[in-house]
Order: C-alpha cells, then structure tokens, then sequence
C-alpha cells in the first residue's frame, strides 16, 4: 500500500477527495475522512490493498478472485441497513500509484469512538453503559440473523454519531483467522475458546460485548497478559470479576462474560436483559464525546433507555 499521508488531497474514483487519517497507519485496512464530491457531505472511507484480501483457507488464492469475494460480501453488508450499524454506501477498487486498492464508503462519524473516549481517562456511569449496550446488541442480533459473525467487538469499533449513539463498525473486515495470527489488542477483548481453536461466533461476540462494557465501567481490562497466548489462557474457567458496586448491570454483564460459551446467551437475549433492568438503573447523563445538546435531546424524551430496549425485546431491526 501507498504511504498514508501521500493519499491526503487525492480523489478516489473521481468523487471521494481524501482529506484525513483516521486509524492507526500501520492498520492492513486504513480509514480515510473524505469528502463526497458528488453529494457534498463528509464519509469514511476504508482501503485497503487487493493483495490483503487474499485468504488461501478461504479459497481466495488470488487478487481477482479475492475481489470478486470481496465486492460480494460488500453488496450483503449493503442489504443489511441498520440503525445501529455502520452501514456500507458505495465500493469498489482502484488502482492508486500503480497498486490495486479495494474500498468501500461509509456514513461520517465525527464525534469518536469509546475507545478514544477511554484513553481520554474518561469511564461511563452504568446507566451510559447500559444504553450502549442494548444499541450494540441490536446490532449483533441483526449481524446474527443475517448470518454475519463480527469477531472484533471492542471500544475502538463502537463510534458515536451527532445523535448521541453508538454504532458498531468493522463488520465484514477481514479478520485472524487463529489467535497466533491476532494482535494482543483484539486478544484483550476476545473470549477464551479462541485460544483453544475455536473460530469466532456470536457467542464470542457476546463476550467480547461483555469485556467493552466492563471496561467502560471500570476503566480496566481483566486478565491482560503479556502476550496473546497468556491473556487468552487467563480466561479459561474464569469469571469476569464483577462487582455489586456497579449495580443492576452487573448480573447481565457477568452472564455475558462467562468461560463457557453456552452459557452467555444470545444478543437478543442479552438485550433484553439489560432492558428488563433499565427502569431500576438512573437516568443517563450526557456522554461527553457526543454533542450534549442533542443528547440532551435523547434522554428528556419519555424513557429514552425503554424506547431503545424495546427494539432489541420485541425484534424490531
């Protein structure tokens, strides 16, 4: 791939103009601020190189036929529009300085996401947790039903929009297909069967939804080892240690968290278990990364948490 910064000022595809680096440089998948020149509004734009794409467990021994997969799965995540997802708009390839690139555009997200808001030294208050919980179960129940694992559930893929929520982002990236092969910042998150061979499901999505919420919390990670091997090790027959100083949540996250992975239920059901405590759990206050006022907006409307736990208890996403 090109050098990051040499992108900024060029136009992909005759429309996206790059304007800014939005994820780590050293990323295989870099996220790019861009402006629409056609529709004039900001987005993201995610590239990445078609030698990257190449999966030879997947059967993708090539670039033309890791793009051709590529675009497919493109046109799925475009069908599966959802309020809590960072939804695809457009994608395609390109050739940048020679090098053949995929990409795909999605909506802008301006005000962070919550890992950027943790590194900050910030914590949410249970009740903020519990809001961003039932919006990132919405979205895993809908991934779920339409046959999609996300495998990377962490702070760094739930960004905020201007309207004050969440949504989960990443869906579809490619992921590590074995815990050798993964960093130890997605090993923070992800559940202990991964270290034993196990691929990624919804019940390791759970997990890791469980492992985000009680950091955002706590501001801790627990069983962090020095390596990739260690940390997920340290998770096996372990219980996430939960305490009753954070209230009603903590049973669901406990559950959520738990080593064995039948036992942590579904996103549906863990959805519907944080909104059967909702009424019990205080009014949220304003989470800073977002814009307040519209905030502000959410949480004066008649049981804001109630409004939003009822689409993950009756289905509707």
């Amino acid at each position: 791939m090109v050098e990051s910064e040499a992108l900024i000022g060029k136009v992909i595809v005759g429309r996206y103009r790059i304007e800014a680096l939005r994820s780590d440089s050293a990323a295989a998948v870099k996220v790019y601020e861009a402006d629409d020149l056609r529709h004039n509004k900001k987005v993201s734009v995610r590239l990445m190189t078609t030698r990257s794409l190449i999966d030879l467990d997947a059967g993708l021994i090539d670039e033309s036929s890791a793009l051709s997969a590529y675009k497919e799965l493109m046109q799925q995540l475009f069908a599966m529009n959802h309020p809590t997802l960072v939804c695809v708009d457009d994608w395609g390839d390109t050739v940048i300085d020679g090098v053949r690139h995929a990409f795909n555009v999605t909506e802008f997200y301006g005000q962070g996401t919550l890992r950027e808001f943790l590194d900050r030294g910030r914590r949410l208050s249970p009740s903020q947790a519990l809001v961003v919980g039932i919006d990132v179960c919405r979205a895993l129940h809908h991934a779920h039903q339409n046959g999609f694992v996300h495998g990377d559930v962490r702070p760094a893929n739930l960004i905020f929009g201007d309207d004050a929520r969440v949504r989960l982002t990443g869906l579809g990236t490619k992921r590590s297909a074995s815990a050798e092969q993964m960093s130890l910042e997605q090993a923070k998150y992800a559940a202990p069967e991964i270290g034993l061979g196990s691929m990624p499901n919804g019940q390791t999505d759970i997990y890791s939804l469980a492992i985000t919420l009680l950091e955002s919390i706590t501001g801790e990670v627990p069983f962090v080892g020095e390596s990739v091997a260690i940390t997920l090790a340290n998770r096996v027959d372990k219980l996430l240690p939960v305490n009753a100083d954070m209230g009603p949540i903590a049973a669901p996250i406990e559950r959520a968290g738990r080593p064995l992975a039948d036992e942590r239920g579904t996103a549906l059901e863990l959805g519907q278990a944080l909104a059967q405590i909702a009424d019990k759990m205080p009014r949220p206050l304003p989470i800073d990364t977002v814009v307040p006022k519209k905030f502000e907006d959410v949480i004066t409307r008649p049981h804001p948490i109630t409004s939003a736990s009822e689409a993950v208890a009756t289905q509707v996403v």
